[in-house]
C-alpha cells in the first residue's frame, strides 16, 4: 500500500505531501490544480522515464519519495525490506540529467528503481485506452490472464534458435560456382600466409636483431672502450682492489667500519663480474652481412602479410585460423549442409510444437477471460455486449503461431468487430476497467492507479464505474483521479488538489478532506462554482450513501 508520497520542485509543486489510506483514494481538483503532477510524480519515484522539464522553474533538482507499507520482497534485487517490511523509494533528478535513484536509502540503478516500482504500483492513464486498439497488446494480455510466462519465455527461445539456425543454414546454400570462389579465395590467402609461415611475436625478435646488426659497428666500440675503462691498469677495477684492502685493514682495527669494507669488497668483484662479462660478450660479437639481408628479407614478407591480412601479425594468424576453418567446412560442404539441415528442421519442429502449446493455453484462457469481461461489462452497464478474443494464423513470430485480436459488439444484433473500429472513449474506458477486474488476481500488484477512469461516462455507468472501483479496493489499494461527483462520493479518502494563486509563483497544495470539506467538494463536482443548495443536499445524500 503507498501511504505517502512527498513532492519537492515537480513543476509548480514546490513541495506537497499527500496522505493515501487503505481502500479506494480519490483526487480532485478543477483543471489545471495538477493533479496529472501527482501521476507525473508518482512515475517518476516508480522509474518511468522523465523529462528535466518537471524541475520547477529556479530550482537546481525534482525529487519525489514514496513510502509503502509493503509490496514486494526486495531479495530478489539484492536489497533488504526496513524492518517493519516497509519500503522507500526516491529519485532525484537534477537539471544536469542525473538521477539519484533509492530504494531504502540504498543507492541503485534506474532500472532496478523501475523493477521494483512496477512491483508496487500499475497506473492506467488515457494512453492505455490507446494501446487497447493495438492487437499487440491483447496476446500480452492473455498471457497475463493465463499466466504463460513459462510457456511464452520457452516458445521465445525455441523461436530466435530456430530462426538463427534457418539464418545460418541459408548462409551455407550457395550456389556451386559461389563456392569454389570461396574456396580459390581462402585456398589462396592460407597458401600465401603458410609459404612465409610467420611464429607469434617474430617480426618484434627479427626487428630487435636487424638493429643491433645494423648498429655492430657502434655496439662493439662502446664495449671495447667499457671494457678498457674497467680492466686497464689503474682503471677502475684496479682502483676499487686497493680499496677493498685498504678498508680490510681499516675494519681489522675498527669494527664499526666492517659494513663500509663488505660494500668495497662488494663493488670490486660486481665490476670484475661486469667486466668478465663485457670481455665475454666482445668475443661472442660477429658480423655478417648475409644475416642482416636475410633478417631483412623476411621482415618484409612478414610486413607484405601484416599489410594485406593484419594489421598486426596476431591478426594474421587469427585470420589463417579463421579461414582454415572454413576452408575446411567447404571441403565437407555436402555433409555439414545436411546436419544443419537436421538441425535447423528439429529446431523448427519445436518451436512449432511449444507454439501450438502456446496457443492452446490462450484459447483457453480467451474463453474465460471473454466469460469475464461480459460479466463486467454487463455490471459496467453494457449488458448487451458481445465479446470474444478471434485468432488468426501466420507465420511463426516471436510472440506466436496465432494473432488474436478482441472483438466487440454493443449491440447483439450487430456482429463483432476489432475494438479500434467501434468502441467509443466512454466505453473504452469500461473495457479497460472490466479487463482489470478480470485481471485482478494475476498478479501481486497492490496499488492500481486510475488517471480519468470514468473519462466520456455519465449517469448510471459513472455509478457502476464507482462500484466497481469500491470492490476493487477490497483486494487492491486504488487511487483514482475523477471530474465526477458519483466516484468522489465512494472513496474512502479524499485528497484535493488546489492551485494556490497567491503569490507570483504559483503552487499546488494536495489536503485530504474531511467530512465537510468533501460535502464542499462534491457540490463544487455537482453544480461547478454557482454552487446551490439542492447541490449542497445532493452531495451530503451522495456521502450518507
Amino acid at each position: 500500500m503507498l501511504i505517502n508520497l512527498s513532492i519537492n520542485n515537480v513543476a509548480v509543486i514546490e513541495k506537497a505531501n499527500a496522505d493515501f489510506s487503505e481502500g479506494f483514494n480519490i483526487l480532485t481538483g478543477e483543471t489545471g490544480a495538477g493533479k496529472s503532477l501527482l501521476i507525473d510524480s508518482l512515475s517518476m519515484v516508480l522509474g518511468m522515464r522523465t523529462s528535466r522539464d518537471l524541475i520547477r522553474h529556479g530550482a537546481d533538482s525534482a525529487s519525489v519519495t514514496a513510502l509503502f507499507s509493503d509490496g514486494c520482497d526486495l531479495c530478489e534485487f539484492d536489497l533488504e525490506n526496513e524492518e517493519d517490511g516497509s519500503i522507500v523509494l526516491s529519485r532525484k533528478l537534477s537539471a544536469d540529467g542525473k538521477n539519484i535513484c533509492k530504494i531504502n536509502s540504498q543507492t541503485v540503478p534506474l532500472s532496478t528503481l523501475r523493477a521494483v516500482g512496477e512491483k508496487l504500483v500499475s497506473i492506467h492513464g488515457q494512453h492505455e485506452n490507446i494501446s487497447l486498439l493495438k492487437s499487440a497488446y491483447h496476446l500480452s494480455l492473455l498471457d497475463e490472464y493465463a499466466k504463460n510466462d513459462t510457456l511464452s519465455s520457452s516458445y521465445r527461445l525455441l523461436y530466435e534458435k530456430a530462426v538463427s539456425l534457418k539464418e545460418k543454414l541459408e548462409d551455407m546454400r550457395v550456389s556451386e560456382s559461389e563456392r569454389e570462389m570461396q574456396k580459390d579465395t581462402l585456398k589462396f590467402r592460407i597458401d600465401e600466409i603458410n609459404s612465409v609461415s610467420p611464429q607469434e611475436g617474430e617480426d618484434d625478435l627479427l626487428t630487435e636483431k636487424r638493429d643491433a646488426l645494423r648498429n655492430y659497428s657502434a655496439i662493439m666500440a662502446a664495449l671495447e672502450a667499457a671494457s678498457e675503462a674497467l680492466s686497464a691498469p689503474n682503471a677502475a677495477k684496479d682502483c676499487l682492489y686497493g680499496a677493498m684492502h685498504d678498508m680490510a685493514k681499516a675494519a681489522a682495527m675498527d669494527k664499526s667500519l666492517e659494513d663500509f669494507s663488505s660494500q668495497v669488497e662488494s663493488l670490486y668483484y660486481s665490476c670484475e663480474d661486469v667486466a668478465s662479462e663485457i670481455k665475454s660478450s666482445i668475443s661472442r660479437m660477429s658480423f655478417s652481412p648475409y644475416e642482416l639481408d636475410e633478417i631483412e628479407d623476411r621482415l618484409d614478407k612478414i610486413t607484405r602479410l601484416k599489410k594485406k591480412y593484419g594489421p598486426d601479425l596476431a591478426d594474421v594468424l587469427s585470420n589463417l585460423a579463421k579461414w582454415e576453418d572454413e576452408y575446411g567446412a567447404l571441403l565437407f560442404y555436402a555433409d555439414n549442409l545436411a546436419v544443419a539441415e537436421r538441425e535447423a528442421e528439429k529446431a523448427w519442429e519445436e518451436m512449432l510444437s511449444a507454439g501450438e502449446a502456446l496457443h492452446a493455453s490462450r484459447c483457453e484462457a480467451a474463453e474465460k477471460l471473454s466469460e469475464a469481461i461480459r460479466d463486467e461489462l454487463s455490471f459496467l452497464e453494457m449488458p448487451k455486449v458481445k465479446f470474444r478474443v478471434e485468432f488468426t494464423p501466420h507465420a511463426p513470430t516471436a510472440d506466436g503461431l496465432f494473432g488474436a485480436e478482441f472483438m466487440l459488439a454493443t449491440n447483439p444484433s450487430e456482429a463483432v468487430k476489432p475494438l479500434s473500429r467501434i468502441a467509443s472513449g466512454g466505453e473504452m474506458s469500461r473495457i479497460m476497467l472490466a479487463l482489470k477486474s478480470a485481471l485482478a488476481d494475476c498478479d501481486d500488484v497492490g496499488v492500481l492507479l486510475f488517471d480519468e477512469i470514468d473519462a466520456g461516462v455519465s449517469g448510471k455507468a459513472a455509478i457502476r464505474i464507482a462500484q466497481k472501483l469500491k470492490m476493487l479496493s477490497d483486494k487492491r489499494q486504488i487511487i483514482c483521479i475523477t471530474h465526477l461527483p458519483q466516484m468522489a462520493a465512494k472513496a474512502d479518502s479524499h485528497l484535493l488538489i488546489e492551485k494556490d494563486t497567491s503569490t507570483d509563483a504559483f503552487r499546488t497544495n494536495v489536503t485530504a478532506l474531511d467530512y465537510e470539506g468533501r460535502v464542499e467538494e462534491l457540490t463544487r463536482l455537482i453544480a461547478g462554482e454557482g454552487s446551490t443548495s439542492a447541490a449542497r443536499m445532493a452531495a451530503v445524500e451522495m456521502l450518507s450513501e
